[in-house]
């Protein structure tokens, strides 16, 4: 018995140390390299540091010193100007890449007006054709309008910038495919959170002219504009009194 004990012992000890270099030879998965990497359509490096350094928390732009770099502007539409949206492109891929369009050209648009009061100093500044994507001349309006509109999603209201104080301000990073989502949930509840473009207390309510100019947008799919408000807003609209729309402020946001 003592022997059989014996034998069992030195022969489970022998496969342990046979199969230990087997075992070390093993290596830790990479998950880095297994898992499918997401690949920006744009390279969004300059547009990245211009927003860094121009446009402030308080949604004010340093349009002065942004006219020193607008060479470096150029620059980045340049690579606007001539992107390709393919096939692989996501939904959010192409939404992100036309906010930065719309906001970088209203860029391009002040600063070669500037100084001004108001972008509405500019004449037709949503309806002149003042560049081209991909060959096509396009205007602000267009973009607004004929595409990101389309989309069907209300919230890009909240993040394309008409250089104005009641416009939803221009934030300090681009949109990107995968950040587009988190970044859209964020700037809409911002907005509406904001009491000097919504005026939303227990007793009434008065909302920014955005949900007059673009109700339809946000009536989709048998929703209502205060349904789409309380998503998003801190005090929920009940039974308050409606006082009307916030007149809009058109003055220019320049630091």
């Amino acid at each position: 018995m003592k022997k059989t004990t014996t034998f069992f012992i030195l022969f489970f000890m022998s496969i342990i140390l046979f199969a230990q270099p087997s075992i070390n030879k093993i290596k830790p998965t990479n998950y880095r390299t297994t898992a499918k990497q997401y690949e920006e359509k744009v390279d969004y490096s300059i547009w990245s540091s211009l927003l860094s350094m121009y446009a402030k928390p308080n949604g004010l732009v340093d349009y002065k010193n942004l006219k020193q770099q607008a060479s470096k502007l150029d620059e980045f539409l340049a690579i606007l100007s001539k992107t390709k949206i393919t096939n692989d492109w996501t939904t959010n891929d192409k939404i992100a890449y036309w906010i930065n369009v719309y906001n970088a050209y209203t860029f391009k648009l002040i600063i070669k007006n500037y100084p001004l009061s108001s972008i509405k100093d500019i004449n037709a500044p949503w309806k002149t054709d003042f560049f081209s994507i991909d060959g096509e001349l396009m205007s602000l309006g267009h973009v607004e309008h004929k595409i990101l509109r389309k989309f069907g999603d209300p919230r890009i209201h909240f993040a394309i910038n008409c250089a104005s104080y009641s416009c939803p301000r221009v934030i300090q990073i681009p949109y990107k495919g995968k950040n587009l989502d988190r970044l859209l949930n964020r700037q809409t509840a911002e907005y509406i959170n904001d009491q000097n473009n919504n005026e939303i207390t227990n007793y009434s309510y008065k909302l920014s002219k955005l949900f007059s100019w673009f109700g339809g947008d946000f009536k989709k799919d048998g929703q209502t504009i205060i349904g789409f408000v309380n998503k998003y807003s801190n005090i929920k609209i009940r039974n308050q009194k409606s006082r009307g729309f916030i007149q809009y402020d058109w003055r220019l946001n320049a630091l």
